[in-house]
């Protein structure tokens, strides 16, 4: 494995931990703020600051990043809309394991839409993750799947489209910096425009510690690192390192939520953590 690559597989294992924060400051203010408000603050200042830092490369911007970037915020927006409103009805602790379904969806929709081939070993793991995000489901080793849970699975797969996306990129002339701003710009309308048709009101102003933290880490450090680590990584390694926001996500919801943890999401924590070390030790053995 090269040198740039190792690199930017840690970068996106620090994406994973920046991620699972993000669950416990949503949780702090989604009773105040709509879950469009959140959005739209987080996506659309987010892609006013890019284009004021990058604004020189924005003008070079082509068909293709137009298009991508629509594509993109449009996967996107759908995935935090469904996570966002989903963290109403459901723990942190249960939304960031079923979040990490995604990492399943990607192989299959890679196979369906482009006929790439999942290796068997690789096959192995996402059963085994699979399995690990299954008992985290189970409550008194009865089945439980609640509304939110529904609409968490329903955001993972925006998420595995999103991936998917950029994975392509590398096929066309196009400017990562650029897809990034109109994928920022592109959720934060559309969250405006959802927020005056759902909540029949218009964008409430205002900031605090947990939205800012939101908008500079989790959302413009976060997805500029991770749009660009994608040529770099394939998008079911992305997916897989990924999938360790579930871990963080509860370990911060233990800690700074008080959420309680049960033996199952514990069984389901252990099974995903040996799933993501075993895929980076073959794909270790594949580089050497």
């Amino acid at each position: 494995m090269l040198r740039k690559e190792r690199i930017f597989l840690f970068l996106v294992l620090l994406l994973a931990v920046i991620r699972g924060s993000s669950y416990i400051f949503i949780k702090n203010i989604i009773d105040s703020q709509s879950p469009f408000e959140i959005i739209f603050f987080r996506f659309f200042l987010t892609g006013i600051i890019l284009l004021i830092f990058y604004i020189k490369e924005f003008k070079s911007l082509n068909y293709y990043d137009l298009i991508f970037g629509l594509l993109a915020g449009i996967f996107l927006f759908s995935a935090f809309a469904f996570q966002t409103y989903g963290l109403k009805y459901t723990t942190v602790s249960k939304q960031s394991f079923l979040t990490s379904l995604y990492i399943v969806i990607i192989p299959l929709l890679d196979f369906i839409f482009f006929k790439n081939k999942i290796k068997k070993n690789v096959i192995a793991l996402f059963f085994l993750i699979l399995v690990g995000l299954l008992f985290i489901s189970f409550k008194d080793f009865e089945f439980s799947l609640n509304f939110g849970d529904i609409l968490t699975i329903l955001c993972a797969l925006g998420f595995a489209l999103n991936i998917l996306l950029f994975s392509k990129i590398k096929k066309f002339n196009i400017n990562v910096i650029n897809i990034t701003i109109i994928q920022m710009l592109a959720i934060g309308v559309l969250a405006f425009i959802f927020q005056i048709i759902f909540e029949k009101k218009v964008i409430n102003f205002s900031m605090n510690f947990s939205l800012i933290y939101l908008i500079l880490i989790c959302t413009m450090l976060n997805f500029t690192i991770q749009n660009i680590s994608q040529k770099y990584v394939p998008a079911h390694i992305m997916g897989l390192i990924l999938s360790l926001e579930a871990i963080f996500g509860t370990v911060f919801a233990i800690i700074f939520l008080n959420e309680t943890i049960s033996q199952n999401f514990i069984i389901g924590t252990f099974l995903i953590a040996i799933a993501v070390i075993l895929i980076q030790y073959f794909e270790n053995k594949r580089g050497d």
